[in-house]
């Protein structure tokens, strides 16, 4: 590749100075070294996860100008590396214009103090705290958000970024067959978000396992789809709460309509208010238009409130009208806004307790539990973890036209180890151990937060585990040993936060609602 060629001549050998760059990010620097000496362009959402990772955005978009001067996405994802749904409605466009016609790369801090944004198309405008947008061909650039952070300009090696960079270059040059100025059928249909054509979503989604209490929960779901009945999805993080809202979504009436989706516990409590219910010009500063929030975007369809126990008693008040009386008020705005949602609600929290203590709104409560569909841990589900981790080995193994096979010795790996992390922790050690192959998966490729024990309690926990459980205080233990893998991942990996996700099998959301729950720093 020509790439490789000329970066040699005055860097090194590629593969070295990949793995003295990317240090602990071996992955990266496998993936990459690989992808340079075979390339082909189905790698190229995993390069943008990559990107995203290394530059601490929340999202990445890659925006194609077609000929008649058309916006296109036909591939944009966030931090969990799961597709952005209706992709152009969350991009600031003047901006792509600014650096596509400069030709340079372009970064802003703040956007709402850009001194001629008053003159931008307000209509429906995204929120966006801070953009950078690098172009890479004469239609095309990569446009990097962050909605509530602001991105650090240089704090991304060079070095590494123009790696990275390099490899969605040639990768959407291989996908893009029809010249410079049309993607090619190849890059959309295998990139462009599903959301795009919702009938075909109940194909693609299913929740994948025999173990009798997840066929009891697919069977609900059958059941209550059709209805309009809200329903309240249950289970620790990373047991598919997400997947089972969507599978709620595919099999009812609102297939076609949107489904869009929120993480209460992500952001606080003011820009959630925003997010949901949107604003009027003038409700704060910085509000300089009318925005619609997701409940108005959703309607005709389905909304997925992640986490609903981490909201306010604030909040709580409003979600209730909303479901009483199917109306809601933007922020800052007097006029009732009726709208036609189905409401789908999720947490992996005691909902129940948490009313019994004061902590959330008992009449919500039942507004919201009309259904209650619940996910059983990953290490309660057996031989499901096998068959679950062999779906994710079929997909790289297509993915990178790979045939590789789990020997005797990782499938006792996988049983033997309690996932804390669920699924998602699943499928990261699965991508890590297929990224870090050779002629074989090799069950040391497994990283060290999955240890062979199913039980990674402390032996000062230990210790202490019957005194704990005798005085009634099970979730106190279970929240102390969260605590304390969620603290000695930070101590590990400091503020590579992406790696400390990783390793413990959780979305960069989840990790900052539970360190500021926790208190383990900022």
């Amino acid at each position: 590749m020509e790439f490789a060629r000329e970066f040699e001549k005055t860097s090194g050998p590629l593969p070295q100075v990949l793995k003295d760059q990317f240090g602990e990010s071996g992955h990266l620097a496998g993936e990459l070294g690989l992808w340079f000496s075979e390339p082909t362009s189905d790698r190229l959402p995993w390069f943008l996860d990559s990107l995203v990772e290394i530059s601490h955005a929340e999202r990445v978009f890659l925006l194609h100008r077609d000929h008649l001067g058309e916006w296109e996405c036909p591939i944009a994802r966030d931090l969990d590396r799961e597709n952005v749904r209706q992709p152009l409605t969350k991009v600031l466009l003047p901006l792509a214009e600014r650096a596509l016609e400069s030709a340079e790369t372009w970064f802003c801090e703040d956007v709402s103090a850009l001194p001629d944004r008053d003159r931008w198309d307000r209509e429906k405008l995204p929120r966006t705290q801070s953009v950078m947008i690098l172009p890479i061909s004469s239609h095309s650039v990569i446009y990097l958000d962050h909605r509530f952070q602001n991105l650090a300009e240089g704090t991304v090696h060079d070095l590494i970024f123009s790696i990275v960079m390099a490899a969605i270059r040639q990768a959407v040059s291989m996908a893009t067959k029809k010249g410079p100025s049309s993607p090619s059928p190849t890059l959309t249909q295998k990139v462009t978000p599903k959301v795009r054509e919702q009938k075909n979503l109940p194909e693609a989604v299913q929740i994948i396992g025999e173990h009798a209490e997840l066929l009891a929960a697919r069977k609900l779901i059958d059941k209550v789809a059709p209805s309009m009945a809200p329903i309240l999805v249950t289970g620790e993080s990373g047991t598919g709460k997400e997947l089972a809202a969507r599978s709620v979504h595919d099999r009812s009436p609102r297939a076609e309509g949107p489904f869009v989706s929120e993480n209460c516990g992500a952001i606080t409590e003011t820009l959630l208010e925003t997010e949901l219910f949107g604003c009027v010009k003038g409700a704060y500063t910085g509000a300089t238009e009318d925005r619609p929030g997701l409940f108005e975007l959703a309607h005709g369809g389905t909304i997925f409130l992640d986490e609903i126990g981490d909201t306010s008693p604030g909040l709580q008040k409003k979600l209730l009208r909303v479901i009483q009386e199917g109306v809601i008020r933007r922020v800052g705005g007097q006029e009732l806004i009726h709208i036609d949602v189905r409401i789908v609600s999720a947490t992996n929290r005691d909902l129940a307790s948490e009313v019994q203590q004061g902590r959330f709104r008992e009449d919500l409560f039942y507004r919201l539990n009309v259904i209650n569909v619940h996910l059983p841990p990953l290490r309660e589900r057996g031989s499901d973890i096998t068959l679950i981790a062999q779906h994710f080995l079929d997909g790289l193994n297509e993915e990178r036209g790979t045939g590789f096979e789990f020997d005797a010795e990782i499938q006792k790996h996988l049983l033997s180890h309690g996932w804390p992390g669920n699924i998602r922790q699943l499928q990261n050690e699965i991508r890590r151990i297929h990224a870090l192959a050779g002629d074989q998966l090799n069950v040391h490729d497994f990283s060290d937060q999955t240890p062979q024990s199913v039980s990674p309690v402390s032996s000062q926990a230990s210790a202490g585990l019957d005194s704990v459980i005798a005085a009634g205080s099970m979730k106190s233990l279970v929240e102390q040993l969260e605590k304390q893998w969620i603290a000695e991942a930070l101590e590990k990996f400091g503020d590579r936060r992406g790696e400390v996700c990783k390793s413990l099998g959780i979305p960069k959301t989840t990790l900052y609602a539970k360190m500021k729950r926790y208190g383990l720093g900022s």
